[in-house]
């Protein structure tokens, strides 16, 4: 097996994400609107879906507690499965998708939705300014994301058919830094393993928010960038490859 960093601390997903939070409540329902929007263009029925949403997994209407980095799922369970956020928490990205992959039927449609490319970028260049001008090192505070291109190659890595990866870009406001704090404390955004030990000081955080105010703002209110990547692929060709091999005829050796 390939040695896999371990940047998330999943065994914190169930205590630290607040699902009852209204924020985190709203980006959930964003994350599955955005799929389902994309769902309406199949013209086909799908009875045996998975829907995979940070620790849980609905699954044939069970709702089943998981770990992320290893599905409980047998081969071809599902014609459908919907991921909407687990990827932003995922260390092994390129395993977790191959174990999708192996659970879905022939013909099966994986659909996946999460935070990626430049989310929070206003707030993560704020953060650099104020440990560049308080001589501060740059201390691993956010989690990475996955650009839209690198998502699309990744579906291909893990053997999904014809994948396709977009974004959608979206701004909302908030009043203060604090408050934007809060929400991503909420949605899980203390789980990365090595989380730096250096005190985020009173001095360090009013530093972060009058830079915040001074170049992302707009009457008043913090503007926050989040980046919806949206990936699509599906289980087609493995299952060509096999009735190819099935139908080819065995070669007869003649002495």
């Amino acid at each position: 097996m390939h040695n896999v960093p371990n940047i998330f601390d999943n065994s914190l997903l169930k205590t630290k994400i607040k699902h009852s939070h209204p924020e985190v409540i709203k980006i959930q329902a964003l994350l599955k609107d955005i799929l389902q929007q994309r769902l309406c263009f199949f013209s086909r029925n799908f009875s045996l879906q998975a829907h995979h949403d940070f620790a849980k997994c609905v699954a044939i209407k069970n709702l089943i507690e998981i770990n992320p980095e290893m599905l409980p799922f047998k081969p071809h369970s599902f014609d459908l499965i919907f991921s909407t956020g687990p990827l932003m928490f995922t260390n092994d990205i390129p395993g977790v998708l191959k174990q999708w992959y192996a659970s879905l039927m022939p013909g099966g449609v994986f659909m996946a939705s999460f935070a990626g490319e430049d989310s929070l970028m206003e707030l993560k260049e704020c953060f650099l300014n104020a440990e560049e001008a308080m001589g501060f090192p740059h201390y691993l505070r956010f989690s990475p994301t996955i650009a839209t291109k690198d998502a699309g190659m990744l579906m291909q890595r893990a053997g999904f058919h014809l994948p396709t990866a977009d974004r959608t870009r979206l701004i909302f406001q908030v009043g203060s830094l604090s408050e934007l704090l809060s929400i991503l404390r909420a949605l899980g955004g203390n789980v990365l393993y090595d989380r730096s030990n250096a005190a985020l000081t009173k001095n360090f955080l009013k530093a972060v928010e009058e830079d915040y105010f001074k170049r992302y703002s707009s009457e008043g209110q913090l503007n926050v960038t989040i980046d919806i990547v949206c990936m699509t692929g599906w289980a087609i060709e493995r299952y060509a490859e096999e009735r190819i091999q099935q139908d080819t005829p065995k070669t007869i050796g003649f002495i």
